[in-house]
């Protein structure tokens, strides 16, 4: 991938900076981050926006990095339905022990059903019953373990298919913001923004 490079001459022998794809970047925080901080490696802050122009914002699991940042819903919860009408979307990942937070925002996209299908053939059999018996909207109006149990025993002695309303979403990045923490209350913060087929980055104050 190519990485389009606008830095100060001043800044022109910094090796945190030049030449690095923002994807890599990312990777790269991530690993360091979960090396020391292993308790819930997969959370992120996801903020859509709803028909009524009130945004909304919730924990999600990021299931893996690759053209783009993949996560698995309802299609029928408030984030699926918010982004059916406004497919926007930004995560926020907070490494407060790293001293450390990432925004990727851009356009989100459905799953291919097929990668939708090999993703959950993985799960857990728990996860694969919860994903069939709550809709992560509805009120409920019995215990949702009933539902969990009614669901065992419709599938029981056999796999449990993916139900349709249950699915991946991949967000696009155009825009990937990096904060880091620095020495005397003096952060650094780099944004790229995507430029065809590569990336153009530029330091911005904090």
């Amino acid at each position: 991938m190519r990485v389009e490079r606008r830095v100060p001459r001043q800044q022109a022998k910094d090796p945190q900076w030049i030449g690095v794809d923002p994807l890599r970047r990312f990777q790269d925080w991530r690993a360091d981050w979960v090396a020391r901080c292993p308790a819930d490696p997969a959370a992120v802050v996801l903020a859509t926006v709803g028909p009524d122009g009130r945004p909304t914002a919730r924990y999600v699991d990021l299931a893996r990095v690759d053209t783009g940042f993949v996560f698995f819903t309802s299609y029928r919860s408030r984030k699926a339905t918010d982004l059916a009408v406004s497919p926007y979307a930004e995560l926020c990942f907070g490494w407060l022990e790293t001293s450390r937070q990432v925004r990727v925002n851009g356009p989100v996209e459905r799953l291919d059903p097929l990668a939708s299908d090999e993703y959950y053939s993985r799960l857990p059999r728990p996860m694969q019953l919860l994903a069939w018996s709550t809709d992560q909207r509805s009120v409920l109006d019995e215990p949702l373990t009933d539902r969990i149990v009614a669901t065992e025993r419709r599938f029981a002695g056999q796999e449990i298919p993916r139900p349709t309303q249950w699915g991946g979403l991949r967000l696009l990045p155009e825009q990937i913001e990096f904060w880091q923490g620095g020495p005397a209350g003096a952060p650094e913060r780099l944004r790229y923004q995507r430029t065809g087929d590569g990336w153009a980055g530029e330091r911005i104050a904090p």
